[in-house]
């Protein structure tokens, strides 16, 4: 099996576990679920030969995990910088920008303790990591990231509904 296919089958598993992680109303469990997400990924750009989202999917991996025990101001100005110290070492191209984005957004979304805000922290990102998906060329990416752009839009709306 070549490295592409390869990656592609996890971008897939990691589908699943995206599809599933806002459907769950408690922060813990959603957190868990991305970590066990961004890891598959984080293989899954190593193979296609990208290394800054590679890193930066790792370091979110790790991000989510802490992020279950602590909303502390602190841990997320340490993975924003972690971020940005990560991104500028596997620096390639100007494109590298979008995971770098991606990623701050996600890390301010992680330490978000506001389900909604959390939310629409995470939409933006994916908005970068959706675009990114699309100029390395892996479709199951980009059809993955755009679910989990519909399924974060559903749990959005459930909360709306259950507060309004």
């Amino acid at each position: 099996m070549s490295a592409f296919w390869l990656s592609q089958m996890l971008a897939g598993f990691s589908f699943i576990f995206d599809l599933l992680a806002f459907q769950f109303a408690r922060r813990r469990i959603t957190l868990a679920i991305l970590a066990v997400s961004t890891s598959l990924l984080a293989i899954h750009f190593c193979l296609l030969n990208a290394p800054v989202a590679a890193s930066l999917m790792a370091l979110a991996a790790c991000r989510y995990l802490t992020a279950i025990m602590t909303t502390a101001r602190k841990m997320k100005n340490g993975f924003i910088v972690a971020t940005c110290l990560c991104s500028a070492l596997s620096w390639q191209q100007p494109t590298d920008v979008l995971p770098l984005l991606g990623s701050l957004l996600m890390t301010s979304a992680a330490f978000h303790p506001a389900a909604k805000s959390m939310r629409r922290l995470t939409l933006c990102g994916s908005g970068c990591w959706l675009v990114n998906n699309m100029v390395i060329g892996s479709p199951v990416a980009v059809v993955m990231e755009s679910a989990f752009i519909l399924s974060t839009l559903v749990s959005y709306w459930r909360l709306t509904r259950q507060a309004g």
